[in-house]
């Protein structure tokens, strides 16, 4: 947080000292709620949540070398502490507010990226994109939400020419909170689906919380075109933005393979290096904000290409096994009706003869639609594709009604289910992945690595943090 000293940090969070930074120390730079990723440096938030209390974490932060320690529990501080440790009444307040003096500072162009489905891959492509035209910043994470957001913007270097910010949402009003905090000049809607229904209602609730993001852009808004309720939405919009529809009908050639889509747009071919047709949406959108800040698209081509997929979006992992090793897509950090059906979609397509298994979880927070919403998916099941096995209440609720045969159901997601699952994995298979990360579905990747490959060194990349928003 270069350029916040420390007095302008103490009042913009109302905070009191507990142990006064001494006049020679350097103000934090850049902030982390977690001691494990918190670098030297940077300020410590003590977090108190569910499960975890931060305050526990204090020395754990000091021997990191926090230069800043941000608690709410004043008598929770270890009694031979020397980091410098405000107080303050609410740490989500206190990180806000710190996060709006950042952003009045950074200089660089600001892109916001919210929707229903592909905001973080999105947000990656986009980074990769405008990697190539200078530095950019984007979060190693999902951080779009109310602590997510601002942290990601206290973390975003001061010479960054672009930052790009996820927005996401649970309830009404939200994406207006962060977008009102981030202040795009370029905003992105990815797309519009049925997401978060239990709290937004219905895809016009979805469409009047995601449109409320062009309230607070200042320059240029991509949206999804022929989505007439988005339309509506934005129709009743106090905003002053210049308004961008696009549309996959324009690409051209489109290419599909196990781990990318390319396509060829006025001309040029791109490529991502993220697999199946609903990316090639998510790959226009990071065309069209390269080109929104000037740049050519020789130049936006070589950028996307180089782009990395997220972690658990289609994330290809292959398993040694004693046989054929087990090929296992996992995109199981969240989970709606779209997005499932574009996963099952893009599985089906792969050319492969070997066995396969779908393994879908409860797609949730869906509110009142859950059942419909389950019964409709599992009516469109294109049984031919392998099989199904469905994890949580929903799904086994829906099976049941509809007297479906043939698919495994579990209601259980506890971790004896998960072996269960894995036991009846083969060598050779070919696996998908698709559920709401509160159902956990990813645990079947360690498993069943440990099951087949206990001594083998595996480059599995391993999520740390807690569930996030399914």
């Amino acid at each position: 947080m270069t350029g916040l000293d420390w007095k302008t940090i103490k009042e913009c969070t109302s905070g009191r000292w507990a142990i006064d930074p001494n006049a020679d120390q350097d103000p934090p730079v850049g902030l982390a709620i977690d001691s494990r990723e918190l670098k030297r440096g940077q300020a410590f938030v003590a977090y108190v949540g569910a499960q975890v209390d931060g305050h526990t974490y204090l020395s754990s932060a000091q021997r990191q070398g926090a230069a800043l320690c941000i608690v709410t529990n004043e008598h929770a501080i270890p009694d031979d502490y020397a980091t410098p440790t405000l107080v303050v009444d609410d740490a989500t307040d206190a990180i806000t507010e710190l996060a709006s003096r950042w952003r009045a500072l950074l200089s660089g162009t600001v892109i916001g990226v919210t929707g229903s489905n592909g905001k973080t891959t999105t947000t990656r492509l986009i980074h990769a994109v405008l990697s190539n035209d200078g530095p950019s910043w984007v979060s190693s994470k999902s951080h779009n939400n109310a602590i997510g957001v601002p942290m990601s913007i206290l973390n975003t270097p001061i010479e960054s020419k672009y930052a790009i910010f996820e927005l996401g949402t649970s309830s009404p009003g939200e994406i207006a909170d962060r977008a009102a905090l981030v202040k795009p000049d370029i905003g992105v809607i990815t797309s519009i689906g049925r997401a978060h229904l239990e709290e937004l209602g219905s895809i016009q609730g979805v469409c009047v919380e995601k449109s409320s993001m062009l309230a607070h852009v200042g320059a240029k808004a991509i949206i999804p075109d022929s989505i007439p309720e988005l339309d509506h939405a934005i129709a009743g919009l106090d905003s002053s933005c210049e308004t961008q529809r696009v549309s996959t009908d324009a690409l051209e050639g489109i290419e599909l393979n196990e781990q990318s889509v390319s396509f060829v747009l006025d001309g040029t071919r791109f490529q991502a290096p993220v697999p199946g047709i609903h990316n090639a949406s998510n790959a226009l959108m990071a065309i069209m904000v390269g080109r929104a800040v000037g740049m050519n698209d020789e130049s936006i081509a070589q950028g996307l290409a180089g782009a990395s997929l997220p972690e658990m979006r289609l994330d290809r992992v292959e398993i040694p096994t004693a046989a054929d090793p087990i090929v296992l897509y996992n995109d199981a950090y969240n989970a709606n009706p779209d997005s499932t059906r574009a996963a099952l979609a893009f599985f089906g397509s792969l050319p492969s003869n070997a066995d396969r298994v779908i393994v879908l979880g409860d797609m949730l927070e869906l509110g009142d639609s859950a059942q419909s919403e389950h019964e409709s998916l599992l009516k469109d099941l294109d049984r031919s594709i392998g099989r199904f096995v469905c994890v949580g209440q929903s799904y086994s609720d829906a099976i049941g009604k509809l007297a479906i045969e043939g698919i495994e159901s579990h209601i259980q997601h506890d971790q004896f289910t998960m072996t269960e699952i894995a036991r009846s994995i083969k060598p050779g298979d070919l696996v998908l992945l698709k559920g709401s990360r509160g159902i956990g579905l990813e645990r079947l990747v360690y498993i069943l690595i440990n099951r087949h490959t206990p001594f083998a060194k595996i480059g599995v990349r391993k999520t740390l943090e807690d569930p996030a928003q399914p």
